[in-house]
């Protein structure tokens, strides 16, 4: 019997195998995506020789595999277990390369909020926001008056409340408050200090005096963040306030001047991906491009007889595309949109399919070893959700759609172009849900409906007016086309609106868990590279997903990463002791519990307030007692008061800092300014005893999690 289910199970693997030939390459990047999420998973930073003993072992283990193999290929087992060799070393390379990057940008970090202090830096890029936000200055070359140059973080990010001419090149200087980056809000919330570690950004900040420029750049280089800066300003002048912002984002990549309601309208009608630089809008740029000069080419019968007209087009088209994406404010989404299309431009000039599996799997090899930290980033991943299940819709419905294309007429074939629309936007939102919801708690259910709308605007207008305003902007002749994309972009703005209108416009969620991520993503992979019945297999990892949702636990309280606010959950309600102190974390917070802001409810200022569970709150002007089923929390800033309740509380939270014996007597846990400094946000979780979930234990002792402890430089606020 034992031997009967082995040659079962060598039977479904060999078939298995030999159906996945032609995606070979494209698992190369799942192995290699896997070895990245371990290597930012891990809550160790590992050492060099670790990484490099672990490469050269599967290197070796790999290679002998595939000698033994070579020697008899007729082995399952030597077969076996090559393949597996295979996949540890390609897990491996990815996470050799996280390493490698984090090692290499080696970001140094402030700890700390310091005193005011004096700045001068080089202006890299700058971006005016929306209304009187101010303009964000993007800096290098930063020296900051009494800090030893190296402990100064390289970049930082400043907010600039008054007007200033600096411009890109310009040496600035400036009296400046610095803030060191935000760890996440909650467990298992976003690390924004992760992501701007890989920027090179190792502190934030907002401007105490007038940005003076002490040494103006030369005016002689081409700059292209000021021409950038001189097209936005152009922008501005000729088109409408409100779609400025979003037409300045299309041609400059600059996003800080879109309102705040425009945002919220196009996330909530699935048009977001539209104003960000993406794959879309280069595949706009580069369409065109290639057809346009494919069609002038044939119109000259010297140069189509003799030349491949093809792909001559083909490479116009991939120059224009680096034209393009080198104009734009450079970033990993645009880098990556232009590598995917240049793959695809590529092929057409080796004589290959540009639509295919494998490009896209090369295409993911490359940002993966470029760029590793994009693993976890929500554009990679919705970028090549969309485009791998989209390329896999294409393959399979080309016979089908080609045999009914040869057969039939204009009607017909507007009816197919209608439908082949619909189904893509259909698959597109199908294949990006699962990212959404993990990501934004959200996901719009009439993305279908408003892209079906606007794509003909952006592919017909508003893509190629961006193209004709580059081309006319240096002869100063843009302001008609600029004004017609305009219009294109209120068209867009309309139908973003009117879809955020409709009833039930967008299904919210509370945070899923990263086991949903996983298997999603897995089931995603199942359906679009196994073959047949073997799809079948997807449901498996589908009803884990499931299940993750259903068996989650949810935290009853989350209190933010200094101790000031904390927010208790009820049956319908969320309870907040401050609606003005940490704004962002309260309403992330907000997000992931799904909950709006009519649900929330202050803390009593005096007295008592009775939750829907059979708890209490009770506050007087120092302090406040939490009274839930297992959890007995006094929480407030006077020290007094928090050592009267010693003997009632199990968990005491402050933000001043407590004495170590401020409860001698009692088994209490307790969190006050140092702890909340070194811990970060914490989550607290109903139970026989509370539960306390600490982001400072997720993330572990990493790079980014752990900022430069030093007194190297003066006036910080511990000082």
């Amino acid at each position: 019997m034992k031997f009967d289910m082995f040659s079962t199970f060598q039977e479904f693997l060999e078939e298995f195998l030999s159906g996945q030939r032609e995606n070979l390459l494209v698992w190369i990047p799942v192995f290699l995506g896997l070895g990245s999420a371990l290597y930012f998973g891990l809550l160790y930073e590992p050492s060099v020789p670790t990484v490099c003993g672990l490469l050269a072992g599967l290197v070796f283990l790999c290679a002998s595999m595939f000698r033994l193999y070579h020697r008899e290929p007729n082995s399952f087992l030597l077969l076996s277990s090559f393949i597996l060799s295979a996949c540890l070393l390609c897990m491996s390379i990815g996470f050799g390369a996280a390493k490698l990057k984090t090692d290499l940008v080696d970001t140094i970090m402030i700890d700390r909020e310091t005193r005011p202090v004096m700045v001068s830096a080089i202006v890299d890029h700058r971006e005016e926001q929306e209304g009187n936000k101010g303009t964000l200055l993007f800096l290098s070359g930063v020296k900051i008056e009494g800090w030893d140059a190296d402990k100064t973080p390289a970049k930082i990010r400043i907010t600039a409340r008054q007007k200033n001419d600096a411009a890109a090149g310009d040496r600035v200087e400036f009296l400046a408050k610095l803030t060191p980056l935000s760890p996440p809000v909650a467990p298992q919330a976003y690390d924004f200090a992760r992501h701007y570690y890989f920027e090179g950004i190792g502190a934030l900040g907002f401007t105490l005096s007038k940005v003076t420029v002490t040494d103006r750049a030369d005016v002689g280089l081409i700059n292209l963040e000021n021409l950038r800066t001189s097209i936005s300003n152009h922008i501005q002048t000729v088109v409408p306030e409100r779609e400025a912002g979003i037409a300045s984002a299309l041609m400059t990549g600059e996003r800080a001047a879109i309102a705040d309601e425009d945002w919220n309208a196009l996330r909530a009608s699935g048009l977001a991906h539209i104003i960000s630089i993406s794959g879309l809008h280069v595949a706009m740029v580069a369409a065109p491009v290639f057809f346009l000069v494919r069609l002038f080419l044939a119109m000259i019968p010297f140069v189509a007889l003799r030349y491949p007209t093809k792909k001559i087009a083909a490479g116009a088209a991939l120059l224009v595309c680096c034209l393009y994406v080198g104009l734009v404010v450079p970033s990993v989404p645009t880098t990556r949109s232009l590598l995917m299309t240049g793959v695809a431009l590529i092929a057409i000039m080796l004589d290959r399919s540009p639509f295919s599996l494998r490009l896209v799997g090369v295409s993911a090899i490359l940002v993966l070893l470029a760029s590793p930290e994009s693993i976890w980033s929500v554009s990679f991943q919705m970028s090549f959700a969309a485009v791998a299940a989209l390329v896999a819709m294409a393959e399979a419905m080309r016979p089908y759609a080609t045999q009914f294309y040869t057969d039939a007429g204009w009607v017909k074939r507007g009816a197919l172009w209608l439908a082949g629309m619909l189904m893509t936007s259909l698959v597109a939102s199908l294949a990006t849900a699962p990212y959404s919801l993990y990501h934004f708690q959200q996901v719009a259910s009439y993305s279908v409906l408003a892209n079906a709308l606007s794509v003909p605007i952006s592919g017909l207008m508003i893509m190629p007016m961006v193209i004709i305003s580059y081309v006319l902007l240096p002869f100063g002749a843009a302001d008609w086309s600029l004004k017609i994309l305009g219009l294109g972009v209120d068209w867009l703005l309309d139908i973003a609106r009117w879809t955020q209108d409709l009833s039930g416009s967008v299904i919210t969620s509370s945070a899923m868990p990263d086991m949903f991520l996983v298997m999603m993503t897995i089931t995603g992979l199942i359906l679009i590279l196994f073959k047949g019945w073997g799809r079948m297999v997807a449901m498996l990892p589908f009803c884990v997903a499931m299940m993750s949702i259903w068996t989650m636990d949810r935290p009853d309280m989350i209190v933010s990463n200094d101790g000031g606010v904390m927010a208790v959950r009820d049956t319908r309600h969320v309870y907040l002791s401050s609606l003005r102190k940490n704004k962002f974390a309260s309403d992330t917070w907000l997000k992931r519990w799904d909950k709006a802001q009519e649900d929330v409810v202050l803390f009593p200022k005096q007295g008592q307030i009775s939750l829907e569970n059979g708890g209490s709150i009770s506050c007087d002007s120092l302090a406040c007692r939490i009274d839930m089923k297992g959890i007995k929390v006094s929480f407030g800033d006077g020290i007094y008061e928090l050592k009267q309740d010693c003997a009632w509380a199990n968990v005491i939270i402050s933000d001043v800092r407590l004495p170590k014996d401020l409860c001698p007597e009692q088994n209490i846990q307790q969190f006050g300014y140092y702890d909340f400094k070194n811990r970060g946000a914490i989550s607290i979780f109903r139970g026989n005893s509370p539960r306390i979930q600490e982001v400072g234990n997720d993330r572990g002792i990493r790079p980014w999690s752990q900022p430069y402890q030093s007194k190297a430089y003066k006036g910080t606020k511990d000082d």
